[in-house]
């Protein structure tokens, strides 16, 4: 670039681009709009020259106030035109309105010297224009109503309750309000990720597919959900018991990425027991044919507030016995509470054990055996699960593969004990 500019004035080749970039995102209108046949506010020739005018604007005035007052301008333009179409011609779309507001601010980013980044803020730009149908289908097939309203609430809460919640230290047990909002944000939004990748992939490409993204979210869901499914159908039992086996094999893996986000320190130690437990798992799946049957499991959205609420409210009870267990009965009381933890749900202590280790109060090797039993008590009692809604052939997969898996779990245990 500095060798062009060389050549001609570094005035003249940020015009070019400034009309460039802005033809870039004309062209796309120009075109999606003749296609349609729809009145439009710009095109081709429209959105260069709003581009243009912020970049002169900027550049050779250099005044901030006078940018200001034309970019105000054009925006009560804008406006005005938009309402103009809307009562004539009745288009309740802003997209175009907003994509011109936009290529002005690029002008302006262009001229002050971001050549690279008023570029990708072009493309990226016209990149979601274009996506515009595709975008559309995709929410309307895969992103229900509730779904939506469940995210816009979660959204709302968080926004009013962060800010809101203090972030300090509270009684001699050290909870921090803030600091556990965090997590409920970040189990929420590792469990909606596994949600709307079950949605998009899981009942359409058979049990399998539906484990191993439900597996990610609740490995307990998919055990009872498949559970009964096979006294609906005992001939999938094989298939259905391999599919709860995948889910509970995926959740070791759910925890480490957990542990991860939280304290990569103490994750290290638990990636090769998650990995151990899910090869112990995928054993027994890969000796099974695999079909394309589906079954359909319902998941409730993580991001649904009283969903996140009982789960903070959990995680709070965990975190508290957690500190008070260490207190007063040291290792052991980590373990116990691990093992009725795991009960329930591992995330609340595999989190709490986490933020303990970070944070110095507990052992490092304490926390991870802590929470390698609270897997343990968690496997078991799925297997209690499947015993109790499961057809007799499934029963006896499941206790077969758990069994397995919980064996391989002490073994862990007793290496971490003893020799870390």
């Amino acid at each position: 670039m500095d060798a062009l500019l060389n050549w001609i004035p570094r005035w003249f080749f940020y015009l070019l681009l400034s009309v460039l970039i802005g033809g870039l995102v004309g062209l796309e209108q120009e075109s999606y709009h003749r296609k349609v046949e729809e009145k439009h506010f710009g095109g081709i020739r429209t959105f260069p020259l709003i581009s243009l005018m912020g970049f002169s604007v900027q550049y050779f005035v250099k005044n901030p106030i006078v940018t200001g007052l034309v970019f105000f301008g054009f925006s009560l333009m804008i406006v005005g035109e938009y309402m103009y179409e809307a009562i004539y011609f009745n288009r309740k779309g802003v997209t175009t309105e907003v994509a011109g507001l936009l290529t002005f601010v690029m002008g302006v980013v262009l001229a002050k010297g971001y050549v690279i980044e008023a570029v990708t803020l072009s493309i990226f730009m016209t990149l979601i224009l274009s996506m515009r149908e595709f975008l559309h289908n995709f929410i309307e097939k895969y992103i229900y109503k509730r779904d939506v309203s469940a995210i816009l609430k979660f959204l709302i809460v968080t926004a009013i309750l962060y800010p809101l919640l203090p972030n300090k230290d509270f009684t001699f047990l050290k909870l921090n309000p803030r600091s556990i909002w965090v997590m409920v944000i970040l189990i929420s939004t590792i469990s909606f990720t596994a949600y709307f990748a079950t949605k998009l992939f899981g009942s359409k490409r058979g049990i399998l597919i539906t484990a191993l993204f439900g597996g990610l979210m609740s490995s307990t869901a998919v055990t009872l959900a498949f559970s009964k499914r096979s006294h609906e159908a005992p001939e999938l039992s094989d298939e259905l018991a391999m599919g709860i086996i995948l889910a509970s094999s995926i959740m070791f893996i759910r925890q480490w990425i957990i542990m991860f986000i939280i304290y990569p320190k103490i994750s290290y130690g638990f990636f090769l027991f998650s990995v151990f437990m899910f090869v112990v798992g995928i054993a027994f799946v890969l000796k099974k044919p695999r079909g394309v049957t589906s079954v359909n499991i319902e998941f409730s959205n993580p991001y649904d507030i009283t969903h996140a609420l009982f789960f903070g409210a959990f995680y709070t009870v965990v975190l508290i016995l957690s500190k008070l267990a260490h207190m007063y009965l040291g290792s052991k009381g980590m373990y116990l509470l691990g093992f009725v933890s795991g009960l329930a749900d591992v995330d609340p202590l595999t989190i709490s054990m986490s933020q303990l280790a970070k944070s110095g109060v507990v052992e490092l090797n304490v926390a991870l055996v802590s929470i390698i039993i609270s897997s343990i008590t968690n496997t078991l009692i799925k297997a209690v699960y499947a015993n109790m809604f499961g057809h007799s052939r499934l029963k006896k997969i499941i206790w077969k593969a758990f069994i397995a898996m919980t064996l391989a779990s002490v073994v862990f245990v007793l290496f971490f004990e003893n020799v870390i």
